[in-house]
């Protein structure tokens, strides 16, 4: 009686083993993924991001006007402004190797706004390079550390000039290099 090769019972019980399988070839997902991601984002900007943006900004036009005139004419916080102008100062804990550089503008309710920053335009400027020198890196590479330094100069301003002048402050330029 001939002796078995072990093999025969390998190609009889399964004859796929010694076959090659046919590997998937991986374009399809990275396809879809370059042509998926893009079209998430836009959409993502521009149904949820954009709408609460304008929002928050009270831009709109009709409703801004709207809410003003129903208030009897008292002015929205915000609406008298004024350029601070650009600062830029080290950043704490970097060896005077970082910076920051900012521009902004003051925002009040009060129409005297532009006058009052321009008395006091030294000392305002002096307690932006304390708020702003203050900051290290890892500060503002939080997710919220450009609103800690707005209501850091908001509040220094308000205590400053001895009054809740200012409202607001819109930063133009918030550069970290």
């Amino acid at each position: 009686m001939p002796v078995k090769d072990k093999t025969d019972d390998i190609e009889s019980a399964s004859p796929n083993l010694l076959v090659p399988q046919k590997k998937s070839s991986p374009l399809g997902p990275i396809i879809a993924v370059v042509i998926l991601v893009p079209a998430l984002v836009f959409a993502v900007m521009d149904f949820l991001v954009i709408p609460r943006l304008k929002s928050m900004s009270g831009s709109g036009g009709a409703p801004a006007a709207q809410a003003s005139s129903a208030r009897g004419g008292v002015k929205a916080p915000g609406e008298f402004t004024s350029e601070f102008g650009t600062t830029v100062v080290n950043l704490a804990g970097t060896g005077s190797s970082r910076y920051l550089r900012t521009n902004f503008v003051i925002a009040s309710t009060d129409p005297k706004i532009a006058d009052i920053v321009k008395e006091n335009e030294s000392a305002l400027r002096d307690a932006a390079i304390s708020v702003l020198s203050s900051q290290s890196l890892g500060a503002l590479d939080n997710a919220n550390g450009r609103e800690v330094v707005r209501q850091g100069l908001i509040a220094r301003f308000n205590r400053l000039l001895g009054a809740e002048v200012v409202d607001q402050i819109y930063f133009s330029e918030f550069v970290v290099q």
